[in-house]
Parts: C-alpha cells; structure tokens; sequence
C-alpha cells in the first residue's frame, strides 16, 4: 500500500512537472516570436528611415541643382547683357570713325589745295615757313600737316582696338558651321581632307595615325618661311607697276601632294597659302584668327561683323522673352 502511494505521488509530481516544462516551452514561444515581430518591424523601420535619408539626399541634391542652375542662367544673362552693351558700344564708335573718317578726308582734300597754293603766297611768307593769312595772322602750313597725321593715326589705332573687340567678341561666342560670319584661323589647315585621304588609302587602325602625322607635317611645312612656293609676275597692261610674286599653286611640293593623296588635300594646302598670302602672313608665317564671311568666302568687313553682332544679341534677346 505505501509502494502504491508513493507511485502516486512520484506520478503527481511528473505531472506538475511536465506541466511546468509545457508552460515555460509555451512561454519562450510565444516569447521568441514577440522577438521575432519587434525585429522584423525594427528593421522596416530602419529600412524606412533609409530610404527618407535617400530622398531627402536627393531633395536636398536637386534644390543644390536648381541653385546651380539659376545661377548659371543669371551669370550667362549678366555676360549676354555685357556683350550686347559692348557691341553697341563698338557700333557707335566705328560709326563715328567712319564719319571721322569722311570728316578728314575732306579736311584732306583741303590741305592738298592749301598747299598748292602755297607757293603764291610765298611773297608773304616770313621766311621760316609761316604764311600770313588774309588778316595778317600767321599760319603754319607743316603744324596742319603734322595735327592731320596725328589724327589719322589716331583713327587707325582706335579702328585697330575696335577690330581687335571684335575679334574677342566672335571668340566668346561657341563655333558652329552654319555662322555666316565667324572666326577663322588664316594659316591653319583644316585636319578632315587628311583624315579622309588617309581612310581611302590605309585600314582604320593605321588611318588614324597616318593623318595625324601627314597633317602636322604639312602645317609645319605652311608655317616655315623657307618653303615659298611663289612665282613672279608682270603686272597686266601696266609696266610702269613692275613685277610682283603670287602663290604657285603649280609648284612641284603641291604637284606631288595632289599625284599622291588626290584634289581635297592639295587644295587644303594651296588654299590655305592664298589665303596667307592675301592677309600678308607669308613673310612671318604666323596663324591669325580673322572674321571671316563663309558665304563671301572672305574676310568680313567691320560692318557686317558688328551688324551680325547686334543680330545674334537681338536673336538672344528674343530667346529670353
């Protein structure tokens, strides 16, 4: 009977026990998946943050953008406005170079017939060069000279500072092909014809390199003063004017250019001297930017270079309305 009650007892027990074990298993599942929800919701929590950092990088990005860009837009405005006020400037004082101009040619003209008829009226002269004039006054004919000369010289510094703000003008503006006016460099060959020979003759791999020297051989060749391919000729229907020398285009170098790499690159080379030798760059062989009139195939005038100023800062004004 004792042996029967303590089994009981030692059932009982087993039973209080696995109950406890159930309990605490129950307890640190259910513990383990509160743990499991806090960390999942933890990191979308993370992951949300992160992704608002990344968005607000990129607003704070795009306002740096925007603040860029307005200010690039109002420093072109402020250089577009700058320009436009300099070529209006430059338009006024050529215009009034050219009736300055006007004004000493007939102060010129004048001149020229106050000298001839100096000799007349030698009988009142001093004797130092000084004449008097009809009320006695006494003129000196060289002082009017010597003040006309200055004037014109004057006249050709301020057109050569007007030309050269043109120059830096058409500079600051980006080069395209379709300009009708823009800036070309007297003495420099253009690099396409040599490219294009080269591709006619050599596989892409060597074309390339190929051009490269044939091109800087040549441009070496057209700034060295040495290599003159000229010819002398007698001035047409006046023989007092005497002899004079132009660009031979039949010279032996150009010959042997056009028998070996054909027509494109021999009139790159030849043209490019014509147009040296038209500007007076053949004695120090010196590359010049120049405005040049593609339509014309010229250089242009001082005109039509500040006339196509003012149209491209009316064009840009337009853009901005």
């Amino acid at each position: 009977m004792a042996e029967t009650g303590g089994a009981r007892c030692l059932h009982a027990s087993l039973d209080v026990l696995a109950s406890d074990v159930h309990s605490r298993l129950e307890f640190h599942k259910s513990a383990y998946t509160d743990y499991a929800g806090i960390n999942n919701a933890l990191h979308c929590v993370m992951e949300e943050k992160a992704n608002l950092e990344l968005q607000q990088n990129a607003v704070t990005e795009k306002d740096k953008l925007i603040t860029e860009k307005d200010k690039l837009i109002a420093e072109l405005k402020t250089r577009n406005e700058e320009q436009a006020a300099e070529i209006e400037s430059l338009k006024e004082e050529l215009e009034a170079r050219e009736s300055s101009h006007v004004l000493l040619a007939l102060q010129g003209s004048g001149l020229q017939s106050s000298q001839s008829g100096r000799n007349k009226r030698t009988r009142e002269s001093d004797g130092n060069g000084e004449v008097a004039d009809e009320h006695g006054v006494m003129d000196n004919p060289d002082q009017d000279d010597q003040g006309l000369s200055t004037e014109l010289e004057n006249a050709k510094k301020e057109l050569s500072d007007i030309h050269s703000k043109l120059i830096k003008g058409f500079m600051d503006i980006s080069a395209t092909s379709t300009r009708n006016i823009a800036i070309k460099n007297i003495g420099e060959l253009s690099y396409k014809p040599f490219q294009q020979a080269c591709l006619k003759k050599l596989p892409p791999e060597e074309a390339s390199k190929k051009a490269s020297e044939f091109y800087n051989f040549w441009q070496k060749q057209l700034l060295n003063p040495e290599w003159n391919p000229s010819k002398t000729v007698m001035e047409k229907g006046n023989p007092e004017e005497g002899i004079s020398k132009e660009i031979d285009v039949h010279d032996a170098d150009l010959l042997k250019l056009r028998a070996e790499w054909g027509e494109d690159v021999y009139k790159a080379v030849a043209n490019c001297l014509v147009e040296m030798e038209k500007c007076g760059r053949l004695t120090d062989r010196t590359i010049i930017p120049v405005i040049w009139h593609q339509k014309a195939d010229r250089t242009a005038t001082r005109s039509e270079s500040v006339e196509y100023m003012c149209s491209q800062v009316r064009r840009l004004r337009t853009r901005r309305n």
